[in-house]
């Protein structure tokens, strides 16, 4: 039984049934253990649904739907600039350069639209204007930092007492850690909204006062807000809009263990709302991740069916790709080898199309062809966003996702891997080869990574670089052909595929896929030498290296008074990968560390863990080894491997001794 099943609480207008209805569906829209969801019954502040409890009374950063509370902040205190400010998609604000999520810009935008298409740098600017006790008491005013009284064991969240102007800006634009909220904190937020100023609670049985908000003309402002990012804003590719519903989304990034995590909170209907919801999605991107899911427990608990949904059904063998995300298109031009362009499944007599997002749809020019859904079939598409040309092998679609145009290559996954190889290594044929077995491996473990949005992998690093056709060269298709369905099984047959790692250079130690990323799967940490030569990868120009900067900016950088020692590591792994570190008093994670560095600094600055550090005169001079992250197949040395005569499979013993070459699994 899920454990949503066992908190439904009683239901006021609605039924037992409805309850176990909502706890179904949510284990089915939101399946991870650290992903999660309540639904609150407005006029009783009953939960209908608690969906993962023990994530639900947990603090997390709330991302975006902290504007909600910088707006009200602003409205409050009359610091709501009198003309619409300029989003270029990049400004200088408080001495340091900001972007927006949407990298073109939203144009000239006021407070209300800002909020309903989340601009990152109109609010980054209210930031700079606001004064901090005013941002801070909006926050508590709304009853975030303390616990809602709605499940036992609610952690109360994280507010500061007192907020840097870098910590305004920050916080405005729900872009810090600074601030932790629970989802339950979230959805009495919701509900506060939604109720124009004050929400009943579960707390109150207990003599607990819930949030109320003197400001009633600010609140009709957010009510406002949330109903366009519903219609036309943020939230345009849900159904929300169509429940007559409101809404806001919001994206954190996380340094414990996450890098992000998405968040939805909602009512409905917006003139006499009966329902709120918050949904947490644990790797999301807001929209599509948390919002989708959010947006249909509204549904059913307002009387709805779940929709009939028509997911792709892959080809064996096959993958889809999110390409081009990174660029946020909001126009693109499609064009197929001589296959008809399809929009919501109709055959359009069109071999190419420009697109342009209008009111949540894709518009093709003309009142007649406009598409949640454009498809591009055939064998080889060619995309243009502004001056980025890319050619794909296989079929495109494309939809809106987040207020931008999400584009899905599906192709085979051998066909994928002539464009990864290519881009992922420069090599000779045997090194090729086995970049090629460990990629296809990589692929075909991690195909469910982004299943919750829709798709396989996506085309960043963060999946395997991938810029279709551009990377293809006659040496990696012949790698990818002589190695053609080969993958690294484990020691046996039937164990489950588990991905194969690889990086640039490990200075001369690999480390276990389990002490850098905690992973189950059996690996090995390789010492990369052959007899009594040095490193394989001393070619490399990362095999040593260092890094120069001063305290105060480090100390900047990583949001800690420079106070004490900047950088002492407790404990590495036995390839002398850093896994805690302690930085002027503070203890981190490894990754934690390196993340906050990159972000901040460049992530070209700490090339790896493998890394230690010493002060003088003011400045901490940080010298490591190697590049990545120092697991699996070590691409220099792989390729100085078969410079000394070792064919594919024998690399890939040397790097992977635990694992075997097989078929992948059906």
């Amino acid at each position: 039984m899920p454990l949503g099943l066992l908190l439904v609480l009683a239901v006021a207008g609605g039924t037992p049934e409805l309850g176990t209805r909502l706890a179904e569906r949510a284990e089915a829209l939101l399946p991870g253990e650290e992903d999660a969801a309540a639904v609150m019954d407005l006029a009783t502040g009953e939960l209908v649904l608690a969906h993962h409890p023990a994530i639900l009374t947990r603090a997390f950063p709330p991302g975006s739907v902290l504007k909600l509370a910088s707006a009200y902040a602003a409205l409050d205190t009359h610091r709501v600039p009198e003309e619409p400010l300029r989003c270029s998609g990049r400004a200088e604000i408080g001495g340091r350069e900001r972007t927006c999520w949407l990298h073109s810009g939203h144009g000239r935008i006021e407070l209300t639209r800002a909020l309903a298409l989340s601009c990152n740098i109109y609010f980054h600017a209210l930031g700079d204007v606001l004064e901090g006790e005013a941002l801070l008491r909006a926050l508590r005013d709304f009853g975030l930092g303390r616990p809602t009284g709605a499940l036992p064991g609610e952690e109360g969240g994280v507010l500061p007492q007192a907020l840097s102007r870098e910590d305004r800006i920050r916080v405005a634009a729900g872009d810090s850690e600074r601030v932790q909220v629970t989802p339950l904190q979230l959805l009495q937020m919701a509900a506060v909204v939604a109720g124009r100023g004050q929400a009943r609670s579960r707390g109150e049985g207990s003599g607990r006062q819930g949030p109320r908000l003197g400001n009633l003309a600010a609140v009709e402002v957010l009510r406002e807000a949330m109903r366009q990012a519903a219609e036309s804003g943020t939230l345009a590719a849900t159904r929300l809009g169509t429940l007559e519903g409101a809404g806001k989304t919001g994206t954190a990034r996380w340094d414990k263990g996450w890098h992000t995590h998405g968040w939805f909170i909602g009512f409905a209907p917006f003139r006499a709302p009966r329902f709120a919801v918050v949904a947490f999605a644990r790797e999301g991107r807001g929209a599509h991740q948390a919002a989708q899911p959010g947006t249909e427990l509204l549904s059913l608990a307002l009387g709805g069916d779940a929709p009939e949904s028509t997911p792709w059904e892959r080809p064996p063998g096959h993958l889809r790709v999110r390409v081009l995300e990174k660029l946020g298109p909001v126009r693109a031009t499609v064009m197929t080898d001589g296959g008809r362009l399809r929009c919501d499944g109709k055959t359009l007599e069109l071999t190419g199309a420009t697109a342009e997002i209008d009111q949540g749809l894709l518009d093709l020019g003309r009142p007649d062809r406009r598409c949640r859904e454009l498809y591009a079939p055939g064998e080889g598409v060619v995309v243009r966003l502004g001056a980025t040309t890319r050619r794909y092998r296989g079929a495109l679609r494309a939809t809106v996702l987040d207020g931008q145009i999400a584009l899905f290559n599906e192709l085979s996954v051998e066909d994928y891997l002539r464009g990864v190889v290519g881009s992922e290594l420069a090599g000779k044929p045997e090194a090729l080869k086995a970049q090629a077995v460990v990629s296809r491996t990589y692929a075909l473990a991690g195909r469910n990574r982004h299943e919750r949005a829709g798709y396989d992998v996506c085309d960043l690093t963060h999946c395997q670089l991938y810029r279709g056709r551009q990377d293809e060269r006659p040496e990696v298709d012949k790698a990818v052909e002589a190695t053609r369905g080969r993958v690294l099984r484990g020691r046996h047959a039937r164990e489950p595929l588990a991905p194969a790692y690889f990086h640039s250079s490990c200075g001369g130690t690999t480390s276990t896929a389990a002490s850098v990323f905690g992973a189950s799967e059996d690996s090995s940490a390789v010492v990369d030498r052959v007899g009594t030569s040095g490193p394989l990868c001393a070619g490399s120009p990362h095999h040593r290296w260092h890094f120069e900067v001063s305290r105060q900016e480090l100390a900047r950088a990583l949001g800690i008074p420079a106070e004490g020692p900047a950088f002492e590591v407790l404990r590495e792994d036995s390839g002398g990968r850093a896994l805690e570190v302690r930085t002027f008093g503070v203890r981190l994670s490894g990754e934690a560390f390196h993340a906050r560095v990159g972000r901040e600094l460049g992530y070209q600055t700490l090339k790896s863990l493998a890394v230690k550090a010493r002060e003088v005169g003011g400045k901490v001079r940080f010298e490591g080894r190697g590049l990545g992250h120092g697991v699996g197949l070590c691409q220099y040395g792989a390729t100085e491997l078969e410079r000394r005569g070792y064919g594919y499979e024998k690399i890939l013993k040397h790097y992977f001794p635990e694992r075997t070459l097989g078929e992948p699994p059906l």
